[in-house]
């Protein structure tokens, strides 16, 4: 009692106080750890009164009777300090029906608890005994009245009686015979007051509650509680099943007060209905009387609360907002009453609280003020961050990225930033269509980002490309070979589609490319030779015409290079001329735009081979079956040798050798009579 009396050391009275019909003040007052109280003050000469009630209230402990917390003598008075309460005289007028009948079920709860549980009696039931705490719910007080039953004589009453409601005194006592109860009826005073308080809310619930439930409750109350016979009037424990006391809100009431006490599928049961039960209640009542049971560690640790009502109840009204969704509180009545609950939950350190809390953080947060933000929530959620569960961790991430937009990245994560992500991409990436409507351009173009191209995207839009762009010539369909054509001037050419090559039976031929000089041999072309790696291999070259001036050939890889024979060459030992353009040319289709300023990585090439000018000396000695029948070299013939005549390869080389030396070079290139060796 001494650490209560410290606390009451710096408590604040404020005015005005409200007084009672018994002449007690009320205050209103405020202690020093910031909690609300409400302060009673007594005459001095009504201190063994003051240490009566005092004794009650501490060691009678029930939800329905007033909470003590302290008791001080003063130079005023003697001050008797409790929770923060209101008398019902004051309030009664600004309370809903729901809340009427739940706050009679209160105080027939309170008396039940005295009669049954303590064997006392009130002897003082009557308005100004009852206030209404700061949650809603009625209370009991003026324990100072409060008696055990065979203590309860004519002598003790009139010493009470100036405190006493006269409406509440039962019509026995007034007889002059009368001395006591017995103890088997000690009850029919407490149920003669309490008949006289309900009949007296009874105008507060005409028009709100049912017709035959109010008259049923009438005559009860008539028949049974204001019997004039104490012998006729019940134990008020009868009353507790009345059609009157059975309402939806009172039954959501008395199951959350009761949840421990229930099973698992009571439980699952009521959560699973409980939405459609409280939309019919008023949100006002909801917000007062219903938020702090409903927002609590036992709710939330049930799953079906959690998946089923929740969600309806963490988040406000949204305006125009219906759908499968629905809010019970109006963003006022939210900020008002469930924020405080909401940061009291913060502070609570348990798993199952903090999960609920988190993944409904976006619904809410935007109620809290920047300062809550600041000091209670954002702590709070950080400390989500060094907890061993993964399952909290993943949601404290998510909860910090929603406060960033709130309260600012300087706050939730601190420290200096610096600029590591920087836009590079160019304003050209960007997808345009500026053409008319109807143009064949109007289709939108989306340039290459950084100079690299889709390839999809180019052959996409190569039709709309200017017509020097596009490939000078198609290459023909090799998959099926065609008749040689024997015509002077012929470009004998074999090579595989580069789609099919890796399907083709003639995948492992090599073209090979070999340019003559078209200043000194006008005659000259391409010739693309074959070197069949397999014997099972072989098939006839296919000759087409050349009708234009020899171009080169334009491959997206480089091509090898090796000597061959060239019926238009006069040279054939004369070392071919290898363009830089041969080596790695590229199609204007395949330059994207700007490619021509990226910078690219590329490997070492590997380096050629020499050429071996005297591989044409060395034999090639093959199996006698495996017979190599060279196409025509020459439309004469020599030391009456038909050039149709088929030969062994391994005197190909030798013959052609012997018969096309013409030395190393043109005439004029070299002249070995001017070098002067």
């Amino acid at each position: 009692m001494g650490a209560e009396n410290s606390a009451l050391g710096s408590c604040v009275l404020k005015e005005p106080p409200f007084t009672l019909p018994s002449g007690l003040a009320v205050y209103p007052a405020v202690l020093q750890d910031g909690k609300l109280a409400s302060v009673f003050v007594y005459k001095r000469e009504n201190e063994d009164k003051v240490n009566k009630a005092a004794k009650h209230l501490k060691t009678l402990r029930h939800p329905c009777l007033l909470r003590f917390l302290s008791c001080t003598v003063e130079a005023d008075g003697i001050h008797l300090v409790t929770e923060r309460v209101q008398p019902l005289e004051v309030a009664l007028e600004t309370l809903s029906p729901a809340e009427v009948c739940a706050g009679i079920y209160d105080i027939l709860l309170a008396l039940i608890f005295l009669h049954d549980r303590g064997h006392l009696t009130h002897n003082n039931v009557c308005l100004s005994s009852v206030f209404v705490s700061e949650d809603g719910h009625w209370t009991l007080g003026g324990m100072e009245t409060v008696c055990r039953v065979p203590q309860a004589t004519a002598e003790f009453l009139r010493s009470i009686q100036s405190v006493r409601d006269p409406a509440g005194i039962p019509p026995e006592e007034k007889c002059p015979e009368f001395t006591a109860l017995p103890e088997s009826h000690g009850h029919a005073r407490d149920a003669y007051a309490f008949g006289t308080l309900v009949e007296s809310t009874l105008t507060f619930l005409r028009g709100q509650v049912s017709v035959d439930v109010l008259s049923g409750l009438q005559q009860t109350l008539h028949s049974a509680l204001l019997n004039p016979l104490p012998k006729c009037r019940p134990a008020l424990s009868t009353l507790l099943s009345h059609d009157f006391f059975r309402n939806d809100f009172l039954e959501v009431v008395n199951f959350l007060k009761s949840l421990t006490l229930k099973s698992e599928e009571e439980k699952t049961e009521f959560f699973k209905f409980l939405l459609d039960r409280v939309s019919c209640l008023s949100e006002e009542l909801i917000a007062s009387r219903l938020v702090p049971l409903l927002l609590n560690q036992l709710v939330f640790a049930e799953p079906v609360a959690v998946k089923s009502f929740l969600p309806h109840l963490l988040g406000p009204k949204k305006d125009g907002a219906r759908g499968a969704d629905p809010r019970l509180l109006s963003p006022a009545l939210f900020q008002e009453r469930v924020v405080p609950v909401l940061l009291q939950l913060f502070q609570v350190h348990e798993e199952h609280v903090r999960m609920v809390l988190l993944a409904h953080l976006e619904a809410y947060v935007r109620h809290f003020t920047q300062e809550q933000l600041r000091t209670v929530v954002l702590p709070q959620v950080l400390l989500g961050l060094r907890d061993t569960s993964d399952a909290i961790v993943a949601v404290t991430l998510h909860s910090l990225a929603v406060l960033v937009s709130l309260l600012g990245p300087e706050v939730v994560v601190g420290g200096q930033r610096t600029k590591i992500f920087k836009r590079t991409a160019p304003s050209f990436a960007r997808t345009t269509d500026l053409a008319p409507e109807g143009d064949q351009l109007s289709q939108p173009v989306q340039f290459p980002m950084n100079g690299i191209s889709d390839g999809n995207n180019t052959s996409g839009h190569s039709d709309n490309l200017p017509s020097s762009s596009k490939p000078s010539e198609e290459w023909p369909d090799w998959s099926e070979p065609e008749e040689p054509e024997h015509k002077a001037g012929n470009t004998q050419a074999w090579s595989p589609e580069p789609q099919d090559a890796a399907s083709s039976p003639l995948a492992d031929l090599t073209v090979v490319e070999v340019w003559g000089d078209s200043e000194t041999n006008p005659g000259a072309g391409i010739t693309a030779s074959t070197s069949v790696t397999s014997g099972e291999h072989k098939a006839t070259p296919t000759s087409r015409p050349l009708t234009e001036e020899p171009k080169p050939v334009q491959s997206s890889r480089p091509q090898k290079i090796s000597p061959a024979l060239s019926v238009g060459d006069p040279d054939p030992t004369r070392p071919p001329k290898v363009s830089s353009q041969e080596r790695r040319l590229k199609s204007p289709t395949e330059l994207g735009l700007g490619e021509e300023f990226t910078i690219q990585v590329k490997r070492k090439p590997a380096p050629e081979p020499e050429l071996d000018w005297f591989a044409d000396m060395i034999p090639d000695i093959k199996p006698p079956a495996a017979v190599l029948v060279l196409p025509e070299l020459r439309t004469d013939s020599r030391d009456g040798v038909s050039p149709l005549m088929p030969f062994s390869s391994k005197f190909a080389a030798a013959e052609v050798t012997e018969a096309e030396s013409e030395g190393w070079g043109d005439e004029g290139e070299l002249s070995w009579a001017d070098s002067g060796w």
